[in-house]
């Protein structure tokens, strides 16, 4: 179809807890992923992951969304050669990116890891509670802090495509976006709500429009 979407696009609109291994280590109990330069991101595995659950819950909803499902993110132990979507990481603008890696061009280690440090406490912030048992019930004495990402962000991957995805696979697609308002630890806590949506281009000012086109959920208008 000649109206393809070329981005997926990520809003958070809650601190999301995407954990991993930092650039520096912030001595938090639970890190936060991010690259080698401290800016935070979503690993294109976990993204594929959320997809694949929104096509599932779209397949349930409706069953000719099943084929396309299964064309584009593999079926149960498959490999990665029988999926037509590909996915990167999901990150930061480009602009972002190109002035913190500047900035840190050249820099000697003594003063480059207090800066990367610097770079992911902008986009983060700390959070501190009691930590609970396998039964849920607070353990006395037990504070523990965990590094989260500041809602506001927009993180971004393109999508590539193994040959012309069909009208199908991208309704597939633009659904299963729809259903991808989660990433993270502690969602059911309000934490990782997320907004995502198709684009053409990650600046696409259309916001959820073109993908509830995408999705066949677009209201007709009347004259």
């Amino acid at each position: 179809m000649s109206d393809t979407p070329t981005h997926l696009v990520i809003d958070l609109v809650s601190p999301a807890l995407f954990v991993g291994h930092s650039a520096t280590g912030t001595h938090a109990h639970t890190d936060v992923v991010t690259d080698a330069h401290g800016l935070p991101h979503l690993p294109r595995q976990r993204v594929l992951a959320l997809l694949r659950m929104g096509a599932v819950s779209a397949a349930l909803a409706d069953g000719s969304l099943l084929a396309p499902a299964h064309r584009l993110f593999g079926t149960a132990r498959s490999n990665k050669e029988d999926r037509a979507l590909r996915l990167r990481d999901a990150v930061l603008d480009d602009s972002v990116r190109a002035a913190v890696a500047l900035a840190l061009e050249n820099r000697a280690e003594a003063a480059r890891l207090p800066l990367l440090a610097a770079v992911t406490d902008g986009f983060t912030c700390l959070e501190s509670g009691i930590e609970v048992d396998q039964h849920g019930a607070p353990v006395p004495g037990r504070l523990r802090t965990v590094r989260a990402l500041l809602p506001g962000m927009c993180l971004a991957t393109p999508l590539s495509w193994t040959r012309e995805p069909t009208e199908d696979e991208v309704r597939c697609l633009a659904r299963a976006a729809l259903a991808f308002t989660q990433a993270g630890l502690r969602t059911s806590r309000g934490r990782g709500r997320v907004d995502a949506r198709l684009a053409k281009g990650r600046d696409d000012s259309e916001r959820n429009t073109r993908t509830l086109a995408w999705a066949g959920l677009a209201r007709e208008e009347t004259p």
